[in-house]
């Protein structure tokens, strides 16, 4: 005799949970993933100041300071992901040196 496999069964249920795990994941990829462009990666103004946890006040002066290099687009701030790393690589002080 077969065995009836109903929603509520074990299997089923963890099947459902790994879907909805498999969705998540490809919903934060989806709004998370910037592609390449030419080997770069660019993040917006916003994003870089959610990043280091600064305001976007904060980036400007960055800027305006030519801590960073950037790209302006029809008003749009827009860094290179290997810019940032660099800035932040210069600015690294380690604490037991």
């Amino acid at each position: 005799m077969k065995e009836l496999i109903t929603s509520k069964d074990p299997r089923i249920e963890r099947f459902h949970t790994q879907a909805d795990d498999i969705m998540a994941k490809c919903r934060d990829l989806r709004e998370n993933y910037h592609p390449l462009l030419n080997g770069k990666r660019f993040i917006t103004d916003a994003q870089l100041a959610a990043t280091l946890g600064v305001s976007r006040r904060t980036t400007q002066d960055y800027r305006d300071k030519g801590y960073i290099p950037y790209y302006r687009i029809d008003g749009k701030i827009l860094y290179a992901e290997d810019d940032i790393e660099k800035f932040l690589q210069s600015n690294y002080c380690p604490r037991f040196a």
